[in-house]
């Protein structure tokens, strides 16, 4: 029974020890979610740091939670990560970037159906005068 305990309590110590935000507070918790949610994985930069699964991702989390703990703000924790691996590691581009590639799209797919319902209603107009 105490070898059951005793490799229980191991268990439980191994599984702490792995999960990077053990030793943070609530507060400090939330804000280590919404960095890694906001970091890229650097391994392969298809997902966010918070749900990849990659030595990689895992190191970027561990070092989110070590720079929590050091007392450093987001900005810093966030500038860090940009000048090791460059803007591509925001999962939302900051400043003037955001801007261009939230509304540059819209305003293209915005103008192309208004281009293509300018030249189907063209057509139509031609089909209807041929008549």
């Amino acid at each position: 029974m105490k070898q059951l305990l005793l490799f229980f309590l191991i268990a439980v110590n191994c599984a702490r020890a792995a999960l990077p935000d053990a030793g943070l507070s609530d507060a400090q918790k939330i804000r280590y979610h919404r960095l890694c949610r906001n970091l890229i994985a650097p391994c392969c930069w298809s997902q966010p740091v918070d749900v990849h699964s990659s030595p990689a991702a895992e190191q970027a989390r561990e070092e989110v939670a070590a720079m929590i703990l050091g007392g450093q703000s987001d900005r810093q924790i966030l500038d860090s990560f940009i000048a090791r691996y460059g803007e591509r590691i925001l999962a939302e581009p900051e400043g003037i970037k955001s801007v261009v590639l939230t509304t540059v799209p819209i305003v293209m797919l915005i103008c192309g159906g208004g281009f293509l319902g300018w030249l189907l209603a063209r057509s139509r107009a031609r089909q209807f005068a041929a008549l």
